[in-house]
């Protein structure tokens, strides 16, 4: 069943053994794949692009493929539910994979390959 948004605040912190026991059956899935991807780290700077519009309440994590291999899009929500991301529409200046100001951010850094703790 579907809940209603908003909801009195999306996510929790979580003790380190559940999100510990949720990993690792994320990796048990993972384990017959040739060149698996654990996880996505993004920058503070990132993070904070996004938080920085005043009508930002939080971020939506989207899972998506490129080439075939799991990737991470994150995108701002309102205090409604919905995205935050801007289309182009008919904007010259604000082309799909130019750069220029979607509101949509991924091309994280992917664990194990580019992380501390392997």
């Amino acid at each position: 069943m579907k809940s209603q948004f908003p909801y009195a605040k999306p996510g929790r912190e979580m003790s380190f053994t559940e999100a510990r026991t949720w990993v690792d059956e994320h990796r048990k899935s993972c384990e017959k794949q040739p060149n698996p991807i654990y996880a996505e780290g993004f920058s503070k700077e990132m993070l904070l692009k996004i938080l920085a519009n005043d009508d930002c309440q939080g971020i939506r994590v989207y899972h998506g493929h490129e080439n075939g291999e799991p990737r991470l899009l994150l995108v701002g929500m309102d205090k409604k539910g919905n995205d935050m991301h801007r289309t182009p529409q008919g904007l010259k200046d604000d082309m799909p994979g130019d750069g220029g100001g979607s509101g949509i951010f991924g091309d994280g850094s992917r664990c194990p390959d580019e992380c501390g703790n392997r």
